[in-house]
């Protein structure tokens, strides 16, 4: 449609996109579809008895360089608006991933973005990982320190002049997915990546938004450069992990436990908020009585603090080494209903092994902030029958839910919970941007979004479930 209406006249290249001419200049395919656009207006002259004008669009008047507005022949736009004309070009504007519509990145996106780009890390099986590197545990990834919701509802100073996300100067929603692609996070960023590229394809498939084909660029974690490029030259990230742009792009669901900043809507509850959600689960159960919390570091001691907010609480620090045997001999010594462990994947591992050496299932069950789903954490080790519970904001993929259904339907054979929720994420900006023509984040705040996927009021998930592990991974919980 770009090529179309530039080809026309009507869209000045200077005008609506500066790089469009560079973008020509290296395109093959643009130019095989121009020749055919050259041919189809002579052929549609002729057949109207118009006289045939000779072959208008010779290479080197595409160059950014030698092409102006005046330049180029003004022909009626019914002598090129014909269905096949617009079939062509469709298949241009959707067929690639790309920045804009030429992947380049101009270096005013880059300036004074690379250092602030790791300050929002994000995680791989449940790992802390900046610039495409991985590491065994986890740290905080947080951007400034405040979640969105928070931000919003407290008119945090900055919050509402970063509410607005970049608008494409062609109306477009452009969309940007980070996924590693080395390493042993690569098969799970490949899910990934299949899932968001579905989620794109159908919101294409129903139209686009506002008539547009949403523009998606696939970015790998491991390409520190081209992710603090992202700055202004997307509306924004839609899922994906192992990297995370500079702070002031907004990044919607991202497929990370961890992430929290102003510009971010969360798929996850924060650690204290799922603390007070299980605290709540217990109650419910009828299992008022002390709960354990094997204390380790990062983030997810927050678990602690939601729990204490609902039950009585018995904190018992982990050593430094990450075992855990020694903490739960001491809970187990104090008669503790339920435990809970406030501490990365890998501790949480280790008390799995450990709960096995002490043949101790607590009555309660066992407790785990919604990283240890992210981290692949199981039962493995447990006493038979122990039940296991955390917090997820969407469905396990296995589930038996509607949308988990719809997402195995779409992507047969795809397992990961991170590409669901990257699937998702683009499913909301597609249901924002379609509903108030734009996709910011004033406007997601004031509204609700749900699909079979997601329950959100504004920014907060308010579809967040207490699930235990099962053979098949997370379900709902009883």
């Amino acid at each position: 449609m770009q090529l179309e209406a530039w080809f026309d006249g009507e869209l000045p290249v200077d005008a609506a996109l500066p790089d469009l001419g560079w973008h020509l200049t290296d395109c093959p395919e643009c130019f095989r579809h121009l020749e055919t656009l050259s041919r189809l207006r002579v052929g549609v002259r002729r057949a109207g008895g118009a006289p045939v004008l000779p072959e208008a669009v010779p290479a080197d008047r595409l160059s950014p360089l030698a092409t102006t507005p005046s330049s180029r022949r003004h022909l009626p736009r019914a002598l090129v608006a014909v269905p096949a004309v617009v079939v062509l070009l469709a298949a241009v504007v959707a067929g690639v991933d790309h920045v804009g519509i030429n992947g380049r990145l101009s270096a005013e996106h880059t300036a004074g973005t690379s250092a602030s780009s790791s300050t929002r890390g994000s995680s791989s099986a449940g790992s802390n990982a900046t610039s495409g590197s991985s590491s065994t545990t986890g740290s905080t990834p947080a951007r400034n320190g405040t979640s969105s919701s928070a931000a919003l509802a407290s008119g945090a100073p900055g919050a509402s002049s970063k509410s607005a996300l970049p608008n494409s100067p062609i109306g477009a929603l452009r969309l940007a997915v980070i996924v590693p692609t080395q390493g042993a996070a690569a098969a799970e960023g490949a899910e990934v990546t299949d899932a968001v590229r579905q989620a794109v394809a159908d919101a294409d498939a129903s139209g686009g938004v506002n008539g547009v084909p949403v523009q998606l660029t696939v970015v790998p974690a491991e390409n520190g450069a081209a992710v603090a490029a992202l700055a202004g030259t997307v509306t924004a990230v839609a899922g994906g992990f192992g990297n995370a742009p500079a702070s002031s792009v907004p990044w919607l669901l991202p497929a990370d436990p961890w992430v929290v900043g102003p510009n971010d809507v969360a798929a996850e509850l924060t650690p204290a908020e799922a603390g007070a959600r299980l605290g709540q689960d217990l109650l419910q159960r009828g299992d008022s009585g002390v709960v354990g919390v094997v204390m380790g570091s990062g983030p997810d001691t927050g678990l602690e603090t939601g729990l204490a907010q609902e039950v009585p609480v018995v904190p018992v620090s982990a050593p430094t080494s990450g075992a855990c045997l020694p903490a739960l001999t001491a809970l187990e010594a104090q008669g503790v209903q339920a435990v809970a462990v406030a501490g990365s994947p890998a501790l949480a591992a280790s008390c799995a092994a450990a709960f096995g050496s002490l043949a101790w299932a607590p009555p309660g069950g066992v407790l785990l902030p919604p990283s240890s789903a992210y981290g692949g954490v199981t039962s493995a080790g447990l006493v038979p029958g122990t039940a296991v519970y955390t917090v997820l904001g969407l469905p396990w993929p296995a589930s038996s839910g509607p949308g988990a259904a719809r997402f195995r339907s779409e992507l047969p054979g795809v397992t990961s919970y991170r590409a669901l929720v990257s699937f998702a994420a683009v499913e909301m900006a597609v249901q924002v941007a379609r509903s108030t023509g734009s996709l910011q984040l004033d406007k997601l705040a004031a509204g609700s979004w749900q699909n079979d996927l997601y329950d959100f009021a504004g920014v907060a998930n308010v579809g967040a479930q207490v699930v235990q592990q099962s053979a098949g991974g997370w379900i709902s919980a009883p």
